[in-house]
């Protein structure tokens, strides 16, 4: 185990398949590891240190995490953030979308937050205000569903940045590009921010921005959020 003594904190983003690491350096943001999250659930966390800001969709691996720092910040709706949120259910949202949008405010008060992952998540911040968004399947799970559940159609992997696609995989390919590139779309004319900043992250954030033909993707926008959750509670939360 690493026992490394930082000022500043380990920012780390505990997904459901991964758990990544990175550091706040002088010259921006670092990765330090990724490991499998099932290899951190059996008590193998390399780094130990004083301070960590997580964000977290893995309940079972928060003690072990816990156990290797002297102070850990949790992201959830409970801790004191640099936004508001406006949000019906702020227990049920997940520590990903909070510090997404924290990470967001880096870029201005209003824009489109988009996590491309297993899941979309298409987030609205208005004057620095969280005010919802909304979650479909993403591309594995689009394919997933039209290659199990119907008898002609091949499951396939990822989807295609053209339309119209030249084959049945490609169509398939197509329509699941066609179908997230028209949610992010669609929210941003109902939330009337045409001329606001998308910000994507997650592994296919580059594809969808292709099939877009706008928007910024920042690996590090959920780190961006860690830090800049670390330090508005750093000064009090103020």
């Amino acid at each position: 185990m690493l026992n490394i003594e930082r000022e500043t904190p380990f920012l780390i983003d505990a997904g459901n398949t991964f758990v990544k690491v990175a550091v706040k350096e002088e010259g921006g943001f670092k990765f330090a590891l990724k490991i499998e999250t099932e290899t951190v659930k059996k008590g193998n966390f390399p780094f130990k240190g004083k301070v960590a800001v997580v964000s977290s969709v893995v309940p079972s691996i928060e003690e072990v995490i816990k156990s290797n720092f002297e102070k850990v910040f949790f992201v959830s709706a409970h801790l004191p953030l640099p936004l508001k949120l406006d949000y019906k259910t702020p227990e049920t949202l997940g520590a990903d979308r909070i510090a997404a949008a924290c990470g967001f405010l880096d870029y201005g008060s209003n824009g489109i937050v988009v996590l491309a992952g297993t899941a979309v998540v298409i987030d609205v911040v208005k004057d620095g205000i969280f005010q919802g968004g909304a979650i479909l399947p993403g591309t594995s799970l689009m394919a997933k569903v039209l290659g199990r559940f119907t008898e002609q159609l091949p499951e396939v992997e990822g989807f295609l940045n053209e339309y119209p696609g030249k084959s049945t995989a490609e169509s398939i390919m197509s329509g699941i590009g066609l179908a997230l590139a028209g949610a992010v779309d669609r929210a941003l004319k109902i939330a009337d921010l045409n001329d606001s900043p998308v910000v994507l992250a997650g592994g296919y954030a580059e594809d969808l921005r292709k099939m877009l033909g706008y928007g910024i993707v920042d690996e590090f926008l959920i780190f961006r959020g860690l830090w800049n959750i670390y330090r508005w509670n750093k000064k009090g939360g103020a």
